[in-house]
Formats: C-alpha cells, structure tokens, sequence
C-alpha cells in the first residue's frame, strides 16, 4: 500500500508541475501532508525519470514534457510503419472478440483495418476509432467524458467507472514513449488512467508503439511491462533501440514487424 500511495503521490507532484509549470517543496508538503524530506526524495525521482528538474527550493516541469503534439499530425507520420504493426495486431484478435482501442495514431492505423471485420465488438474512448468503425459491420461502443483536444480520446471519471464494468478478451494501448522508464507512458495523467483502468479490465493488453517511442519519454507511466502481454514495434538495428528492446522482452514479448 505505502508503495501505491507513494506512486498515487509523484503522479499527483507530476500533474502540479504540468499545470502551474512550478512547484515549492514548502508547498508540496503542506499541500500532501508529508515531509519536506520526503517531497525531496519525490523531486529527485521525478528528475531521474525526465518529469521534472530541480530548482532552488522546489522543482520545474522538464520543458520536453509539456509540448504535445496534435494526432492529427501524427496519424500521417510513418504510416507504413503503423500499418504493418497494425496488421501483425490484427492477426491477434480472435474471432468474435470484445476488444478495447484506445486513442492513438496506430490504434487509429489498426482501427481502420477492422472495417474489413464483421464479428468484432468494439469498445473505444477515441473520436478518430468510432467515426471510422462506426459504418462497419461491427458492434462499437463509446466511452462517456471529456474529449481531450489534441489526441480526440475520451478521458474522465465518467469513463474509468464504465471500463471498471467491463471485460475485454484483448485491449491494444498506445504509448508516447518509455526511455529510461519500466514502461508505456503517455503525456496526459488523465488517459494514463484510462489505460490504468483497461488494464485492470483486461485478459491481455497489448501496447503498439513505433520505434521512435525507444528514444522518448513522457509524463506519465501507467503500467509495467510485466503488467503487459505484449508489444508489437518495428524493428530498428541501432544499439540503442536494440539494447532496450531486448531488456523490455525480459518482462514482456517484443513483437517485431
């Protein structure tokens, strides 16, 4: 529990920063009821993992963190290489599966091929999923909330509480990137809950990621490879990309393209 309640508060410490850019330690304390101390070793955690960089008294939001880029960019970014990592996902997928997809430029690559499906029921908290599967064969299903701007996914409580309810044969998550991280993480605390929420709801979950997410990191880690299935990447032969692949297949299956 002191482990989850200690990671509840860094993800907390975390979304301050990107709100109000700064924080005081003084603050953060007062604010948690906890230590100074124990803010400290919170600040230098959240450094360690690029979240936050430490400044006189307190700490600031890393600069690389606070930009997002619109989907609508970077659904056309590396299109080949979505789709075939999408093909190699849709192979996954069993016939009359209840699955969940999730907002995102290759679940949206993997979406637009399950046109091609009949049998599917389709759970999405994605505007870009559901206005392309909504004409299919499929049974598709909307999540209720807030619709986040720059990704199109439908976030909030109201969306949490209905995937609690749910079940889902095989989830497939995006990820903005996990250098340096023990796994995915997203830009947005409130779709790193959204994905907290599927995993639990889940039998497997399956996390798609091109190989330009090997070299970045974002705000907000929301599972564990060894949470995960698997995840289904193309293949790079730079040793960077390579030596962390291989450490990621320690704890999770590494699906190439």
């Amino acid at each position: 529990m002191k482990k989850r309640l200690t990671a509840e508060r860094r993800n907390e410490i975390a979304q301050l920063l990107l709100k109000n850019g700064n924080m005081k330690a003084s603050s953060l304390a007062e604010h948690f009821g906890v230590s100074t101390e124990t803010i400290r070793k919170d600040l230098i955690y959240l450094e360690s993992q690029g979240i936050a960089q430490k400044s006189y008294g307190g700490a600031i939001a890393s600069s690389e963190l606070l930009l997002e880029r619109p989907i609508s960019q970077k659904e056309m970014e590396r299109m080949e290489i979505k789709t075939a990592i999408a093909e190699r996902a849709a192979v996954m997928i069993p016939r009359n599966g209840v699955i969940f997809l999730d907002a995102g430029s290759t679940t949206y690559a993997l979406a637009r091929l399950l046109r091609l499906r009949e049998d599917l029921t389709v759970f999405t908290n994605s505007i870009m999923v559901l206005n392309i599967l909504s004409d299919s064969a499929n049974q598709v299903y909307a999540l209720g909330g807030r619709v986040r701007g720059s990704s199109k996914g439908i976030v909030g409580a109201w969306a949490t509480q209905a995937i609690s309810s749910l079940h889902f044969d095989l989830a497939f998550l995006g990820s903005d990137g996990f250098r340096d991280l023990s796994g995915p993480s997203c830009v947005s605390y409130e779709e790193a809950e959204v994905k907290r929420a599927v995993l639990k709801s889940s039998s497997q979950t399956v996390v798609l990621s091109d190989h330009t997410k090997f070299l970045s990191n974002s705000l907000f880690q929301f599972a564990d490879w060894s949470q995960l299935t698997a995840l289904v990447t193309d293949r790079r032969e730079a040793p960077d990309i390579k030596s962390l692949a291989e450490k990621i297949s320690q704890a999770v299956n590494v699906i190439c393209v």
